[in-house]
């Protein structure tokens, strides 16, 4: 294989005419393409021609005009030295290689004469320069190693631009040219010769050498057969060159993407270059990154070790799956799919990869390592990389540079937006304080925050996680479902409040209308920069009665729902590049002489117009903004504005807005459905980049995925679970349709200031909400360009209204036997969106609009207007803010002391996970409770267990009664309370309960002295019962523990026991052996025991509940409502615990999308996608 042919004998000439060489040129097409015509008009054109000349039409179907266009190029060299010409169709021609193979193989082509000893290889877009085939035969006649040589390949529209000079790749093989993007030929690279590999286009290829390897793998595409192709000779010992006095422009159309077309521009004989870049402007490299990616996989599984390809392949696929993140993390989603895909493609195409190898071995020659000299060191990997990362941040630099003086004017508009911003925050924080203050200093002591429909959230960040997503929820005596989602979104805020549940909701509750003001700041920027009406819009939503009442109501849901509104509402505004941004106007734009008399030192008009536009070779033309000295220019042209650039829209906004949706309706998930038809709306009413908003509700549609499945399951009433919200059912007073108009969606009078009455006190929660729909109405009025956007916002406002009106006439849940209806707060949060959004832009620029006209009435209406849109919304923050203060209204307050005394809750720590009775004295009745830890927790409760307490029709439900472990509960309840004889140790223990509480009387009892001798009439006949012994008694209340009342009596408290199979479990005489567990489940050692034995739980019978011995599935058994399973008489270890599949399909379909999601919303620079 080292042997080579004699040098070719050159025919010499002393005359300028062309000469032709023994050399067949083969140039491969398809179909007649915008290059292949000056590709072939170059080929005509060298000094040196080839004797055949072969064009290969591999198109899907022969092109009846690619002879045509041969004989056209050639026709004016019919007195010169004229090749052979000849079209040769290859349909069936998958790549470059196989339609050369197939081309050659042609019998019309064998009967043309011997073949030559030599290939020039030419694809349709790489037009060789006039002396490129005498350079390269000059070459390989005087080195007879030689068997392939390339040529220095430059870019297509400025042949004066690099694109390479042979090709290095790295040991991992990574490719590397060496030559910057749109770097200038300068002969810089001229020393080359021997390189690793060179690009099939312009390369010449000895005859003999490419029949013994026959081509170019075919499985490879346009990418990467030249490296192939040079490998592989080099390694069957030949020399591979390249020869930069060889010049070919190549378009890289398929790199490049430009295969495909366009759909509008120039027609496709017109390559556009506005940018001087030396590549045509409508090139995407993007389209053939999959390609490339399949491709450069492929051939590091065919250039690897045997016993290494493994190790290759499932680097491959790791690698693909980390490249995917950092394209997402680039904001590239369609890169991130092709790195994801393009391995999976590349590894199960096996057969390729071993008739590759074994190809490539049949004409290997030499080792491996022969090629490590001609290779990239990790250290030139690592400098290229560096460099070109400096040299992108270096280029981003030279812009075009604002004025000093429009350098000011930005200045000023940023001090004073961050000035009135200051303002906002403090007046904000001041009402807080003013209302809430009282709060914060016991909850920063570590006092928990309840009340309303705030449940205790002392749950630490494993607990949090554990209710989140095991599929169980642990309230009383459990049950299936899936947890709440606001469960999942609070997982965040806990872990930046260093694990603490408290310290996360806490934040949340007390400062929602802070944290809501400067949201809406954020949000209203997108509609308007003017300061005074972000401002406006940040203390109107603040002061929006929905989260006045939803913040001393302790409605955590509808309060996270409301301040993360309008961060979805700016991200999708940036999203689709429609929000305002801070600009002024450029001085160009009023630039004119001063003097009239001052001397004429610029050029004349004829000068100065072939100034601008006589272009510089390698130098772009760039449009210039002209400078007149016509005074009226800029009124009559369009403004010149500098500062931020023009908005093009993000899909890191969409991320950030979907992040930011899936909040909303985790706290509240009545807003799914109108939140989907707000963003269908906006997608009909966009004019671009509509397909990310459909994005934006992919999240939150996932993550409420678990709880549309149990909605749908139940049937038309499930749907209720929408409108249920997590949070603990309370009763609320109603509102009418009217009040709900004007925002306000229940009982309002801890809004009004003490000191009022009459129609004023009436009035007053409904006159913010009259300003901004009467401000709202207004906007209507507004014309182009701000019409579209106000009937959108008017849209979202009547959908918000919708949701109210239908949330109110549903019954969602049942509390102290009253049935409770959903809560209007989220719908109407919704609502307000939509009317603040619209007043803002009819509000937008309304100053400039007034000085255009003459003084009249219009002034002082808006005046008046003005004066009262300012006025109303700070005396409403302000009066929430007193009434609150003295504690008027509010519902939150603070638990210092502990609701389970010391002594219980160390009861609780053990390993049996036992439960806690509270009894509490009620007018009629006893009402019971069981707990576990420190009193009723926020993780132990979900909508979807509190709604399952109704049923039939979604409007007109029935209350269901008690299932069988209620009933055992309140039957053993009424045992306790009427004092009825028998020992209680056996049925308490059953329910894994170790004590029994009657908490301390709240100290604002009515009627204290009833209540204290019922409350004292229940502890006497709880201290006479058998089963129990009092042991404290404190402010949390009287404590009795559950004790075996003689020897006989064998009852234990323990959430697992195992217990005899016929044995009457709530019989105090009944044997058990109590089992240590975890959070809802068992790993522990059981002895061997003979007869049938039990496994008991006292949690709800459920099918996902499973249990093995010693890796062996038990049998569930009838254990009446609890959960039991059949134990045999060996010993061994058992786990019991609950395993829900579709829980975790659910939980890592949340963590990918959420994942996805993250990624596309971190603000982390786009990279532009290299062309060259």
């Amino acid at each position: 294989m080292t042997e080579t042919l004699p040098p070719v004998d050159l025919p010499t000439t002393t005359a300028a005419t062309p000469v032709t060489t023994p050399v067949t040129a083969v140039v491969v097409t398809r179909g007649v393409t915008r290059y292949l015509g000056t590709t072939l008009e170059a080929l005509a054109a060298s000094h040196r021609r080839p004797l055949r000349v072969l064009v290969v039409d591999a198109g899907d179907r022969p092109d009846a005009g690619v002879p045509i266009a041969l004989e056209r190029a050639f026709a004016a060299v019919a007195g010169s030295p004229r090749p052979q010409l000849r079209s040769v169709a290859a349909p069936g021609a998958r790549t470059f290689g196989h339609a050369v193979r197939t081309a050659l193989s042609d019998p019309a082509v064998a009967s043309d004469g011997p073949a030559t000893p030599w290939l020039w290889l030419l694809h349709d877009d790489s037009a060789p320069a006039p002396a490129a085939l005498g350079e390269l035969v000059r070459v390989v006649g005087h080195a007879r190693s030689v068997a392939v040589a390339g040529a220095k390949q430059r870019t297509w529209t400025d042949p004066e631009r690099l694109l390479e000079v042979g090709v290095r790749t790295s040991p991992a093989g990574r490719r590397m040219t060496d030559v910057e993007p749109g770097e200038l030929d300068q002969g810089q690279h001229d020393g080359r010769v021997d390189v690793l590999s060179v690009g099939t286009a312009g390369a010449l290829v000895r005859r003999d050498v490419w029949d013994d390897l026959g081509g170019p793998d075919p499985v490879l595409g346009p990418f990467g057969d030249g490296a192939d192709l040079s490998r592989r000779a080099r390694l069957a010992g030949h020399r591979v060159v390249v020869v930069p006095s060889a010049v070919v422009r190549h378009a890289q159309a398929s790199y490049l993407g430009l295969r495909r077309g366009t759909a509008s521009g120039p027609g496709p004989d017109e390559p556009v270059d506005l940018d001087g870049d030396g590549m045509d402007d409508r090139a995407d490299p993007r389209r053939s990154f999959r390609e490339r990616r399949r491709a450069a996989v492929h051939a590091r599984l065919v250039a690897a070790p045997l016993p290494l390809v493994p190790a290759v392949a499932l680097l491959a696929l790791v690698g693909g799956v980390l490249r995917t993140f950092v394209q997402l993390a680039v904001k590239q989603p369609g890169l991130a799919v092709d790195e994801l895909v393009a391995p999976l493609v590349a590894l199960l195409r096996p057969h390729a990869v071993v008739g590759a190898r074994a190809r490539a071995r049949r004409t290997r020659r030499l080792p491996r390592r022969t090629l490590h000299p001609l290779q990239a060191g990790w250290r030139e990997v690592w400098t290229q990389a560096r460099d070109r990362r400096l040299a992108r941040a270096a280029a981003r630099k030279v812009v075009q540079a604002p004025s000093e003086l429009e350098l000011r004017e930005l200045a000023a508009l940023a001090t004073r937006r961050r000035t009135t911003l200051g303002v906002v925050v403090v007046l904000l924080a001041a009402a807080t304080a003013v209302a809430l203050g009282a709060l914060v200093g016991p909850v920063a002591g570590g006092a928990r925050l309840v009340g309303g429909a705030l449940l205790p959230a002392v749950s630490e960040l494993g607990d949090l996680w554990a209710a989140a997503t095991s599929g169980w929820v642990a309230g009383e005596l459990g049950g299936p479902g899936p947890a709440d989602a606001l469960l999942t979104v609070l997982v965040g805020p806990t872990a930046v409040a260093a694990g603490s549940l408290g310290t996360a909701v806490a934040v949340l509750v007390l400062g929602a209308v802070l944290l809501s003001g400067v949201g809406a700041w954020a949000a209203a920027g997108a509609a308007t920069r003017s300061t005074v009406s972000r401002a406006w819009a940040a203390v109107v939503w603040a002061s929006a009665p929905v989260l006045l009442l939803g913040v001393t109501g302790g409605r955590l849901g509808p309060v996270v729902a409301h301040a993360a509104l309008p961060w979805v509402a700016l991200g999708v505004a940036r999203a689709l590049g429609v929000q305002r941004v801070d600009q002024v106007l450029s001085g160009l734009a009023t630039a004119r002489r001063i003097h009239d008399d001052e001397p004429d030192d610029v050029l004349d008009d004829a000068q100065a117009q072939a100034a601008v536009v006589t272009p510089v070779r390698g130098v772009p033309t760039v449009p210039t903004q002209r400078v007149s000295d016509d005074l009226t220019l800029p009124d009559e042209a369009t403004p010149v504005l500098v500062g931020a650039p023009d908005p093009t829209g993000s899909i890191s906004a969409a991320a950030g807005a979907a992040l930011a949706f899936a909040v909303v309706v985790a706290g509240a998930p009545s807003l799914l459905v109108p939140g989907v038809l707000a963003l269908l709306v906006t997608v009909l009413g966009a004019r671009r980049r509509r397909g990310r908003l459909l994005l934006v509700a992919v999240p939150g549609l996932v993550l409420l995925a678990p709880t549309l499945v149990e909605a749908a399951r139940r049937g038309l009433g499930g749907w209720r679970l929408l409108l249920a919200g997590p949070g603990l059912p309370t009763a609320w007073t109603g509102s009418d349709p009217l009040s709900r108009l004007l925002g306000v969606p229940s009982d309002a009078s801890g809004l009004v200031p003490d000191g009022i009455s009459g129609v004023l006190a009436t009035g007053w929660p409904f006159a913010l909400g009259a300003v901004v729909l009467l401000l709202a109405v207004l906007a209507l009025l507004r014309g182009a360009p701000v019409a579209r956007a106000v009937r959108t916002a008017w849209v979202v406002a009547l959908l918000g209204l919708a949701t109210a009106t239908v949330a109110v006439a549903v019954p969602v849940g049942v509390a102290d036997g009253i049935v409770v209806h959903g809560w209007a707060g989220p719908g109407l949060s919704l609502a307000w969106a939509g009317l603040v959004a619209a007043a803002l832009l009819g509000a937008d620029r309304v100053r400039e609009r007034l000085a255009r006209r003459s003084f009249g009435w219009r002034q002082p209406l808006v005046a008046l207007l003005t004066a009262v849109a300012v006025v109303v919304p700070l005396a409403g923050l302000g009066a929430w803010a007193w009434e609150a203060r003295t504690g008027a209204g509010v519902a939150l307050h603070t638990v210092t002391g502990p609701v389970v005394p010391a002594v219980g809750q160390q009861a609780q720590l053990s390993p049996m996970r036992s439960r806690i009775l509270a009894l509490a004295v009620g007018t009629d009745a006893v009402s019971w409770q069981l707990m576990r830890g420190d009193g009723p927790l926020l993780v132990d409760g979900a909508a979807a267990v509190s709604t399952r307490s109704l049923g039939g029709d979604l409007t007109a439900p029935t209350v269901r009664g008690a299932d069988d472990a209620t009933g055992e509960v309140q039957e053993l309840v009424a045992r306790l309370a009427s004092g009825a004889s028998g020992d209680v140790a056996g049925p308490l223990a059953a329910l894994a309960v170790a004590d029994v509480l009657v908490p301390a009387l709240p100290a604002d009892t009515a009627d204290s002295g009833d209540a204290e001798a019922a409350r004292d009439e229940l502890v006497s006949r709880l201290d006479a019962t058998a089963g129990l012994e009092r042991v404290t008694q404190n402010a949390a209340g009287t404590l009795w523990r559950v004790r075996a009342t003689s020897a006989d009596t064998a009852a234990v408290p323990a959430w697992a026991r195992v217990v005899d199979g016929a044995a009457d479990i709530t019989d105090p005489a009944t044997a058990a052996l109590a089992l240590p567990s975890g959070d809802r489940a068992v790993d522990t050692t059981v002895p061997a025991g003979p007869g049938v034995r039990h496994v008991v739980l006292a949690e709800r019978a459920d099918a996902h509940w499973h249990a093995w011995l010693d890796g062996r599935p038990l049998r569930a058994v009838d254990a009446g409502w609890r959960q039991g399973f059949e134990l045999p008489e060996s010993g061994g270890r058992l786990v019991v615990r609950f395993d829900a599949p579709d829980t975790r399909l659910w939980l890592g379909a949340q963590g990918l999308v959420a994942l996805v999601t993250v990624l596309l919303a971190v603000p982390v620079r786009r990279r532009r996608a290299a062309r060259a």
